[in-house]
């Protein structure tokens, strides 16, 4: 069930990717016993709560495409400018995961997946212990 490219450009398919994170989630103001928590410039501190947790499956719905098509952005052998968008994506379940392990009280299933299910194909082992400036570029973040 692989479908053709459905986005003229890079940028199309993030903003698509940040629209399914939207659906699944809001942004929630930190409280203890209903007073708003504030960070150190008195402002009160906002955190993204998912109501739904996000998942790869989930997303490929959402976009309308299959996992294959997923893991060729993943890989950027087909369309390597999707390789950006499909990189944040991992990053942003990947941070769900970290949190979720950090909060929640039963993780077993949570370990489970993180240990057993990859959630972008692995790269050689140069490409996975880049720095951060090498990490930026792959983004396509300038350093400062």
């Amino acid at each position: 069930m692989k479908r053709e490219k459905q986005w003229r450009s890079a940028a199309s398919l993030e903003a698509e990717v940040e629209r399914y994170f939207r659906s699944i989630s809001r942004t929630v103001i930190a409280a203890e016993k209903d007073v708003p928590i504030l960070n150190d410039d008195g402002e009160p501190i906002r955190y993204r709560e998912y109501v739904v947790p996000p998942t790869i499956l989930g997303l490929c719905e959402f976009l309308g495409i299959s996992r294959e098509t997923w893991d060729d952005y993943c890989e950027g052998l087909s369309h390597p400018e999707f390789r950006r968008a499909a990189v944040l994506a991992r990053e942003r379940m990947q941070d769900w995961s970290q949190r979720a392990l950090l909060t929640k009280k039963d993780v077993r299933g949570l370990i489970y997946i993180l240990q057993n299910w990859p959630m972008l194909p692995q790269r050689p082992e140069e490409e996975r212990s880049l720095s951060l400036s090498q990490r930026g570029a792959l983004l396509g973040e300038e350093e400062e």
